[in-house]
């Protein structure tokens, strides 16, 4: 028993320094590109409708049952309790609900880096 909690506690030491460095990766790039706007003004960020272009039309069947069941309370849709994943997703659309975007925890490292470049500019390297 000693020798696996010995491998988990190694494995989880390992994911804290990754998580670690990268977080040290974006605080270093965040730096750099205030310091090239300026050191009194902050980096600028545009407006809602590019970060939602950039996170991506979502799509009902990357949803869990219980978020497509929130998302039928929150437009007033009833009757949907005892419906099954896809009955939800017709439903939904029938109503003509917009799906919402990917949540950022799907993102990978790179591509969430990706999208801090393109929100604070190609400056960036």
């Amino acid at each position: 028993m000693g020798q696996i909690a010995e491998a988990l506690r190694a494995n989880l030491k390992a994911v804290a320094e990754s998580d670690a460095r990268a977080l040290r990766d974006l605080d270093r790039e965040l730096n750099n590109a205030s310091m090239q706007a300026g050191a009194a003004q902050p980096a600028a960020l545009p407006g809602q409708t590019s970060i939602k272009a950039l996170l991506g039309r979502g799509s009902f069947s990357s949803q869990t049952v219980s978020t497509l069941k929130r998302l039928c309370k929150k437009h007033g849709i009833t009757g949907v309790s005892r419906l099954r994943k896809a009955e939800l997703v017709a439903r939904l659309e029938a109503e003509g609900v917009s799906p919402p975007p990917r949540p950022l925890e799907s993102f990978s490292k790179k591509e969430l880096v990706s999208m801090l470049r393109t929100l604070l500019g190609e400056g960036l390297t």
